[in-house]
C-alpha cells in the first residue's frame, strides 16, 4: 500500500491563488503572516503562521506569503456552535500544488496536522524543500491479523465507523472513537461483506435490512442492537450516489459533498492482478482536481485522498495502536464490459479498483431535522417506513410503465408524467393503501398544480416501487419548478417515522432549440455560421446569451470550429456532433 504522498521540487508561486483580501492589505509587509476569522466572526490579522494551539480559537484562516494566499484552513462545523455544541476538533485544508495545476482538498485533519501541512508548504516556498507529507494520523478503524478474528471481512463496517466518527455521530451516541464504534459492529454482525449504507442505518435505527435482501450472502447482526439514534432517520442522513456509468455527476457530488462536511464512504469493485475480486469499502478525505479542465471534463478528477482497514493491520495487541496512514491515490479513466466509462485507481501494486458508488453522510447539527411526532413508533424494526427516494419525470406519454430517470429538465408545453419512487425503509413487509399528495410551485412559491392519490402498495424490506406514472397538465411555461410529494399525510398508516414522509425534486422547464441555429430562425442554415463568425470576431456587441449557446458545438465556448461544423453539415459531411438536432436552454 501507498504510505506516502510525496510531490517533489515544488516551488510556490506568487500568482497560485486569489488576490490578497481587503483587511490583509493593512497587514505588515512580513513574509509570512495570517488573515484568520475567529469563532466569534471578527477577521483579524496574525504576525505569523498560527500554531496547533491557536486553532481552535479560529474559525478560518488563510496563510499569506508574500501578500498571496497559498493555504485554507476551516474548522470541520458538525454540529451548530451557536448552541454551544463543541465541534468534532477536525479541520480541513485547501491548497494548490505549487507549479502545477492541481488543486487539493483535505479534510478530517487534526489540529498538529495542519500544523505539519503548514510548515511543509513555508518550508518549500523558504529553502524549496520537497513537498512530503508522511504518516498523516487519520480517522481509520482497522481490522487485526490473523484471519479468523471476526472482522476480516468487516470492511464496510470499518468505513461505517470512521464516518460516524468524523461527522460527529459516533459521539452523540456516546462513543469516544473509531475503534470503539467498529468493535460494537464487530461483537454485533457475523463475519460478511455488506454495506455502509446499511451499516449506518444499523446504528441509527437497528435495521438489519440488507440481510433480509441477501439473506445468508451478507452480514446479519444480532436482533436488537444498534439503535443508538432513534429519534433520527438514517435514510435522510445517508445517500448513495453512484459514479460508474454516471459521467461526471457523480464525481463532482464526490467532491462537494467533501467540502460540505460529508463523511464519504467508497463502495469498490477489486480486481486482484487483473481478475475480479470481490468488494471493498474505503473512507475517502480529500480530493485532487485538475484545474486546467472545466469541472464537465473526466481529467478534472484527479486524485483522492483515502484511508483503508486492510492497509496497515496489527499482527497483536489492540487494534487501536494500528497506523492510521493517509493514502493518495491516483484517478484515471476506464471504462465497463459495456463500454460505460468507470473511474479507477491502484491500491497497491497488485489491487486495481474500480469506483462504482459513494456512501455520503450528513455532519451532526443541532439544527437538523428529527422526529417529533407522538404517534411515530421510532421503531424501523418492527413499524413499516414509507419514503419517496427518488422521482421520474417522463415525457414519453406512450407507455404508462417504461419509468425513465431523467435529467429533471423537460420541455415547455410538454406533456409529462411523474413517477415517485417509493421505498419501505424497514425492516418489516408493508401491504396496503397509501395516499400521495403531489404539488407543483414556481420559483416564487406559487402553487401551480396539485392532486391527491390513492395507491395500494406492497413491499418487502428496503424494496422500492414506482408509482403508476401520473400526467400532467402541459400548460407549464419555461420556468424553475419544485415538485413536492407527501406520503401518508394523515398518518393513517403507523409508520416509524412520518418526518421522512415528504420530499422536494427541482426541475426545469426550457424552451428548445436547434443546434447550430446560432441566428435563431428554426434551421440550420449558412447564415448560422457567418453570425458564429462575427460574434468571434467581436462584430456583434452584445452577444445574446442564447445565440452563443445554440452556435455553441465543440466546447463550453463558441469559437471557429462551431462555425466549421456547421459547414460541414449543411454539406452533408460526416460530423460528431448532433447539429440541427433539438436541445433545451441551460
Amino acid at each position: 500500500m501507498k504510505r506516502l504522498l510525496c510531490i517533489m521540487s515544488i516551488l510556490l508561486c506568487a500568482a497560485m491563488l486569489a488576490s490578497l483580501t481587503a483587511v490583509a492589505a493593512e497587514a505588515e509587509s512580513d513574509d509570512i503572516y495570517a488573515v484568520a476569522t475567529t469563532e466569534s466572526g471578527r477577521e483579524i490579522v496574525l504576525a505569523d503562521a498560527p500554531d496547533a494551539e491557536k486553532l481552535g480559537d479560529l474559525e478560518s484562516y488563510d496563510l499569506m506569503i508574500e501578500g498571496e494566499p497559498v493555504l485554507t484552513v476551516e474548522q470541520s462545523d458538525v454540529a451548530d456552535l451557536t448552541s454551544g455544541t463543541d465541534n468534532n476538533g477536525y479541520f480541513s485544508a485547501d491548497f494548490a500544488l505549487p507549479d502545477t495545476t492541481k488543486q487539493v482538498y483535505l479534510t478530517g485533519l487534526s489540529a498538529d496536522k495542519v500544523e505539519e501541512i503548514q510548515q511543509k508548504i513555508i518550508d518549500n516556498y523558504a529553502v524549496g524543500a520537497d513537498f512530503e507529507l508522511t504518516d498523516l494520523s487519520f480517522i481509520d478503524a482497522e481490522k487485526m491479523r490473523p484471519d479468523n478474528d471476526g472482522d476480516d471481512y468487516l470492511c464496510w463496517a470499518a468505513t461505517s465507523s470512521n464516518m460516524l466518527t468524523y461527522t460527529g455521530w459516533a459521539a452523540q451516541a456516546g462513543f469516544e472513537t473509531t475503534d470503539d464504534v467498529f468493535e460494537a459492529f464487530i461483537s454485533n454482525f457475523t463475519d460478511n461483506g455488506g454495506n455502509p449504507y446499511y451499516g449506518i442505518g444499523w446504528f441509527f435505527n437497528g435495521v438489519n435490512t440488507f440481510a433480509l435482501q441477501l439473506p445468508g450472502q451478507v452480514a446479519s447482526a444480532t436482533e436488537n442492537t444498534g439503535g443508538y439514534l432513534s429519534d433520527y432517520a438514517y435514510d435522510q442522513l445517508v445517500k448513495t450516489t453512484d459514479v460508474a456509468g454516471n459521467g461526471t455527476d457523480g464525481m463532482s457530488t464526490l467532491y462537494q459533498s467533501l467540502r460540505n462536511g460529508y463523511g464519504v464512504g467508497l463502495s469498490l469493485s477489486i480486481y486482484y492482478k487483473g481478475s475480479f475480486n470481490g468488494g471493498h469499502a474505503i473512507t475517502c478525505w480529500g480530493s485532487i482536481a485538475d484545474t486546467s479542465y472545466s469541472a464537465s471534463d473526466p481529467e478534472y478528477y484527479a486524485g483522492l485522498f483515502v484511508t483503508d482497514s486492510d492497509s496497515d493491520e496489527p499482527r497483536t495487541g489492540d487494534r487501536r495502536d494500528a497506523a492510521n496512514i493517509l493514502q493518495a491515490v491516483s484517478l484515471s479513466i476506464g471504462e465497463d464490459a459495456n463500454g460505460v466509462m468507470t473511474f479507477e485507481f491502484d491500491l497497491d501494486q497488485n489491487n486495481h479498483a474500480v469506483l462504482n458508488d459513494f456512501n455520503a453522510l450528513a455532519p451532526y447539527s443541532t439544527a437538523l431535522e428529527k422526529e417529533t411526532a407522538s404517534d411515530a413508533t421510532r421503531n424501523k424494526v418492527s413499524t413499516p417506513d414509507l419514503i419517496v427516494k427518488d422521482v421520474f419525470l417522463d415525457t414519453d406519454t406512450s407507455s404508462s410503465t417504461d419509468y425513465q430517470v431523467s435529467s429533471h429538465k423537460i420541455e415547455s408545453g410538454t406533456p409529462f408524467y411523474y413517477s415517485p419512487l417509493i421505498a419501505n425503509e424497514a425492516d418489516v413487509n408493508y401491504s396496503g393503501t397509501t395516499r400521495i399528495a403531489i404539488a407543483i410551485a414556481d420559483d416564487s412559491g406559487n402553487t401551480v398544480y396539485t392532486r391527491t392519490l390513492n395507491t395500494s402498495l406492497s413491499m418487502n424490506p428496503g424494496n422500492a416501487v414506482s408509482y403508476v406514472k401520473a400526467l400532467t397538465y402541459s400548460g407549464l411555461t419555461e420556468g424553475d419548478y419544485t415538485l413536492t410529494i407527501t406520503l401518508n399525510g394523515s398518518h393513517s398508516v403507523s409508520e416509524a417515522y412520518y418526518y421522512n414522509n415528504t420530499a422536494a425534486y427541482p426541475f426545469k422547464v426550457r424552451d428548445s432549440y436547434l443546434l447550430g441555429d446560432t441566428d435563431g430562425s428554426g434551421e440550420v442554415t449558412i447564415m448560422d455560421a457567418t453570425k458564429t463568425q462575427r460574434i468571434i470576431a467581436g462584430y456583434i456587441g452584445e452577444v445574446d446569451e442564447r445565440a452563443s449557446q445554440r452556435g455553441r458545438i465543440t466546447d463550453d465556448e463558441i469559437n471557429i470550429m462551431d462555425a466549421t461544423q456547421i459547414q460541414r453539415y449543411l454539406a452533408t459531411f460526416e460530423i460528431s456532433y448532433p447539429v440541427g438536432e433539438k436541445q433545451l436552454y441551460d
